[in-house]
């Protein structure tokens, strides 16, 4: 609990569900396109957009804003 305090602490955007759902997008998607395999950019966002939805319903706190 404590070093995920401090990884929040020093990273606050990662808090912001918009910041994290881009982040995860084009980090999924590059590395996706570095092997080769053809999923395409719409496809990459809807997948992230439906997790984070996936955890909000599950009642997480995690995030302190919504897009």
């Amino acid at each position: 609990f404590v070093s995920r305090m401090k990884f929040y602490e020093k990273y606050p955007q990662l808090k912001e569900k918009s910041f994290l759902a881009q982040m995860l997008t084009n980090t999924v998607f590059s590395t996706m396109s570095l092997e080769n395999q053809q999923v395409s950019l719409p496809k990459v966002e809807e997948i992230v957009q439906s997790l984070l939805k996936e955890q909000e319903l599950k009642g997480s706190q995690f995030f302190t804003n919504q897009i």
